[in-house]
C-alpha cells in the first residue's frame, strides 16, 4: 500500500502543481471546492461532528479540525484506514479516490488550451499514463486479496453515527456497551439519549454492588447525575466528583 499512496500523492500533486502554474486561485478553488463539497456532504449526512467527546464548543472546532485534517491527508494518500465510518466513510472515500484519478486529465486538458506549453502538457500526459494505470493495478491487486467480508466497507454508506447506535443496541457486554456511548460525542447518540438514560437507571444499583472493572472514575465522570436513580446515590456521586476534582486541583498545583 505504499506504492498506492505514492501514487496518489503524485497525481494529486501533479494536478494542484498544473493548476497552480495558471494561477494561484485556481489551485485554491480547486482545494476550496473539493473540501467544502465534502463538508456539505458530511452536514447534510448528520454526520459532522468528529467522535472525541470535548463537549461544548470545544467540538465545533475539533469536529472542523479533524475532519479538514483527515480529508487532506487522504486527498493526497488515500490511506485506507479513512474509509471508516468515524471518519470518511467508505463511499466518500472511493468517491474521493474517482475524482482524484479523474481530476488530473481534466486539469491537463485544461492546461493546455489556457496555458499551452508543449514540453509541460507533453510530460503530464506521460505521467499520467504511468500513474494512473499502475495505481490502479496496485489497489486492485489489494482490493481481491483482501477479506471479501471487508470490500463493502468501500462503498458503506454507514455512519459513525450509525455504528455507535448499533452498537449500543445490539451488544450484550455492558463494557462494550458504556464505551459506545460514554467515550463518544454526545451528538453521536443524542438520538437515543432516552434509551440510555433507562440503561442506566435500570442498572445504577447493580453496578455500585457488582463494582465492574469498567465503571471506574473516568467513566463515572461521563455519566450525568441525573440518570442515577436514587436521591441518595445522586448525592453521594457529587460529592464524589467534588472530591475528585479537588484532587486534581491540588496534584496540579503541586506539580
Amino acid at each position: 500500500m505504499v506504492l498506492f499512496g505514492g501514487g496518489m500523492l503524485m497525481i494529486r500533486f501533479l494536478t494542484i502543481v498544473l493548476l497552480g502554474m495558471m494561477g494561484l486561485r485556481w489551485a485554491l478553488a480547486y482545494i476550496g471546492l473539493d473540501l467544502g463539497l465534502y463538508l456539505a456532504v458530511k452536514m447534510m449526512r448528520g454526520d459532522f461532528w468528529y467522535w472525541v467527546p470535548l463537549g461544548g464548543n470545544a467540538e465545533i472546532i475539533s469536529s472542523l479540525i479533524c475532519r479538514v485534517m483527515v480529508k487532506l491527508i487522504t486527498d493526497f494518500t488515500s490511506i485506507v484506514q479513512f474509509r471508516h465510518s468515524y471518519e470518511l466513510g467508505g463511499m466518500y472515500w472511493t468517491f474521493g479516490f474517482a475524482l482524484t484519478m479523474g481530476s488530473l486529465p481534466v486539469v491537463i486538458s485544461i492546461y493546455e488550451r489556457q496555458v499551452g506549453a508543449a514540453s509541460v502538457v507533453s510530460l503530464a500526459w506521460r505521467l499520467l499514463y504511468d500513474l494512473i494505470p499502475s495505481t490502479l493495478v496496485i489497489f486492485s491487486v489489494f482490493f481481491f486479496n483482501i477479506e471479501k467480508e471487508y470490500r463493502h466497507t468501500f462503498y458503506s454508506t454507514e455512519r459513525g453515527i450509525d455504528v455507535i447506535i448499533k452498537r449500543f443496541r445490539e451488544s450484550n457486554d455492558e463494557e462494550i456497551k458504556a464505551w459506545a456511548i460514554f467515550e463518544s460525542s454526545k451528538h453521536w447518540w443524542k438520538s437515543i439519549e432516552e434509551e440510555v438514560r433507562h440503561w442506566v437507571e435500570s442498572n445504577w444499583s447493580r453496578w455500585e454492588e457488582e463494582n465492574p472493572k469498567w465503571l471506574d472514575e473516568s467513566m463515572k465522570a461521563r455519566i450525568p447525575v441525573e440518570w442515577i436513580p436514587t436521591k441518595e446515590a445522586r448525592i453521594e456521586e457529587k460529592e464524589r466528583k467534588k472530591s475528585v476534582r479537588k484532587q486534581s486541583v491540588v496534584q496540579i498545583m503541586i506539580g
